[in-house]
């Protein structure tokens, strides 16, 4: 049977397009027992009617004693308790005092998992950039309405475990809310897990993006969420980040738990733009389709009857590969997959000599080419970051430039620099040989660097780890006669990469902004190292013509 010449071509144009889904969020439901976004939204419409921060005393107001009427309806008032804080005992100059609710569905346990949102909404100028004024419909409607909707859900399920909803105060000022619950040991004492809910945008996926430290068993635990999106290495990326939330509180007093928000809709953060009228109801429902599994899986299953059964003593590496794809293992596993991959590279570098396969003399000349083109290519991003933000009139940051419409100027700017380094590489590496010593040099480096953050930095090891795998099998494959078998291996090798990549940088724009984009660059040349020749070995066999 004769095969489409260009399927290299082919191949890549499809892993592109899947890429997309990668960070796929559901249609809302309407279903008795389920999570559904759309009566979420019903308590996100009266909630952000009005901006309601702690300056705002009267909307304030109005919202939390609808929180706490709501949660009275659902819960019984036996169930719903006030935590609040007078100014004096808060202390700082504050002007205001705390009100913090707490919902609560007994278990057969007082050990519970516990739901945490704020209630109040963003009342001043923050970050530059931000206006101010905010209505709190995703920020933090979304964790309102979520966690309103869960009550309902499970209002009646008689749960092994306890089931706690904190709607804290004045987050937005100062974290106050949270910070003072921390100390209530009476009740912190009891809670097993936080689940902390957030939103930095408006719309697009929820991402898991913080954990507590020490993770693996969290992590076992959030394979449970139905469409999960996260990655291991978002922790380390928030650190860098001018951000916290409640989840910062109660990570200070060794709580373990998982940290939620969507990105995408920067320009609506702290801004009147966050009102009911953006909201995006696919997002909110991709929140309850992550979250509503873990509650019934905590809350119906007496292991987790254990206030510590989290506590481990290493973080695990995960990663989403695609919609309800999540893979995870352990850092143990991760540092033996790579010693082990690092043997098979050996072997295979000692059979290509044998078989006088590879141009040895060129991986040393094609090693100092790329650091060359990868120093020159970083600075160019550094100066598009540097322009885009004096276009914005917005001050440079490389984790922060607040500014609209970068999207489509950002990713032209990433094509092009793909297109120029492809043009580049199609000149300079023309021979199957000089091919697979790039290739050699693409996987060493990946690999060095897996092993380097490994140890240090275990939770981006993946990022480098998967494509120095596949392309050693690569490099010994190009070698075998068999060409079904070299297509099969070289199509893995671009779909698995691609959706790796795509997602990531895209994730990465979101958090970082296009101040970000040096960093963007980096981990795009890297990954190409590996990606490019393999895309480059396929076509050269795609365009020899063959039949199976």
């Amino acid at each position: 049977m004769k095969l489409i010449k260009n399927v290299a071509l082919l191949v890549t144009a499809l892993s592109l397009f899947l890429s997309l889904f990668v960070l796929y969020t559901p249609k809302p439901k309407l279903v008795e027992n389920q999570f559904s976004a759309i009566r979420a939204l019903e308590h996100i419409e009266v909630i952000s009617r009005e901006p309601h921060s702690v300056f705002d005393p009267i909307a304030h107001e109005t919202v939390r004693v609808y929180i706490k009427d709501t949660l009275t309806d659902y819960l019984g008032s036996s169930n719903v308790f006030e935590y609040n804080f007078t100014k004096e005992e808060l202390g700082e100059n504050t002007t205001y005092d705390i009100k913090n609710l707490l919902g609560v569905i007994p278990g057969e346990s007082e050990v519970g998992i516990m739901l945490v949102g704020h209630y109040d909404s963003r009342g001043h100028i923050g970050r530059f950039g931000e206006l101010g004024r905010s209505y709190g419909a995703a920020d933090d409607g979304y964790a309102i309405g979520t966690m309103l909707e869960i009550a309902n859900l499970y209002k009646d399920q008689n749960p092994k475990n306890s089931i706690y909803f904190l709607f804290t105060d004045a987050e937005e000022t100062g974290l106050y809310g949270a910070r003072m619950m921390a100390q209530e040991s009476a009740l912190m004492d009891k809670v097993g897990f936080i689940i902390n809910i957030e939103a930095r945008g408006i719309s697009g996926a929820a991402y898991m993006f913080e954990t507590s430290s020490n993770n693996q068993k969290i992590i076992e635990f959030y394979r449970k969420a139905n469409l999960p999106v996260s990655y291991s290495l978002a922790t380390a990326v928030y650190q860098v980040m001018p951000n916290y939330t409640d989840f910062t509180e109660f990570l200070a007093i060794e709580k373990h738990g998982i940290n939620f928000a969507v990105l995408e809709g920067l320009s609506h953060y702290h801004t009147p733009l966050d009102n009911y009228q953006e909201v995006s109801v696919s997002s909110i429902q991709h929140y309850g389709e992550q979250i509503e599994p873990l509650v019934k899986v905590f809350a119906m299953n007496e292991q987790y009857g254990d206030v510590h059964y989290f506590k481990a003593s290493q973080d695990s590496v995960f990663f989403t590969l695609f919609a309800n794809v999540f893979i995870a293992y352990s850092e143990t596993a991760a540092q033996i997959m790579h010693v082990l991959t690092l043997f098979l590279l050996i072997f295979v570098m000692f059979v290509l000599i044998k078989l006088k396969a590879i141009e040895t003399a060129k991986i040393w000349h094609y090693t100092s080419r790329f650091f060359m083109v990868f120093f020159v290519m970083i600075i160019l991003g550094y100066g598009y970051g540097q322009l885009m933000a004096l276009f914005g009139r917005t001050p440079y940051s490389i984790t922060y430039v607040r500014m609209n419409h970068s999207e489509i100027p950002t990713l032209l700017f990433m094509m092009s620099l793909i297109g120029l380094g492809y043009a580049y590489y199609h000149v300079k590496v023309n021979t199957i040989e000089k091919m697979r010593a790039f290739l050699f040099f693409g996987v060493a480096f990946q690999l060095f660097i897996a092993i380097l953050t490994g140890f240090t930095l275990s939770g981006a090891s993946f990022l480098f780890f998967i494509p120095a795998l596949l392309g050693t099998l690569v490099l010994y494959v190009s070698t075998r006669k068999e060409r079904w078998l070299k297509h099969i291996l070289y199509g893995i090798t671009i779909l698995v990469s691609i959706l790796l990549i795509v997602p990531i940088l895209y994730s990465f724009f979101l958090a970082l902004t296009v101040g970000g984009t040096p960093i963007l660059v980096a981990l795009m040349l890297i990954h190409l190292t590996v990606l490019l020749p393999v895309f480059k070995l396929h076509l050269e066999l795609s365009n020899q013509g063959y039949a199976l």
